[in-house]
């Protein structure tokens, strides 16, 4: 169980996705946390394609946020809009884009520490 009372601490990254697979946040060890923001930008002047996974490290496995998600040309579409994603330590966000430097994603993450993980 995370320790809110060690505090947390809030963490946004951002990268521009590649074709092969680009992980965007990995959870550190001994620590969970949940995803408050996870956009995605179009820079291009044409639609783009985006695959988003959770891969969940305890079971080796990846689930899909997005598939082959299409982003109209010059504009954006927030993932996590209003809900959260709970991970827990190793846990990652991974990103594959159709065409690498077109699309760049901006993730905000509330991290916990948590002794037992």
């Amino acid at each position: 169980m995370p320790r809110v009372v060690d505090g947390s601490k809030f963490t946004t990254l951002g990268v521009t996705a590649g074709t092969g697979a680009t992980s965007l946040y990995t959870v550190p060890a001994n620590h969970a946390s949940i995803v408050r923001h996870l956009s995605l930008n179009n820079n291009n002047a044409a639609a783009k394609k985006i695959t988003v996974q959770y891969f969940d490290s305890k079971t080796s496995t990846y689930y899909f946020l997005t598939q082959d998600l299409s982003i109209a040309a010059n504009s954006f579409i927030n993932v996590v809009d209003g809900n959260f994603i709970s991970l827990n330590a190793n846990d990652k966000i991974v990103l594959t884009a159709e065409t690498a430097g077109t699309i760049s994603v901006l993730i905000s993450v509330e991290e916990y520490y948590d002794p037992n993980r």
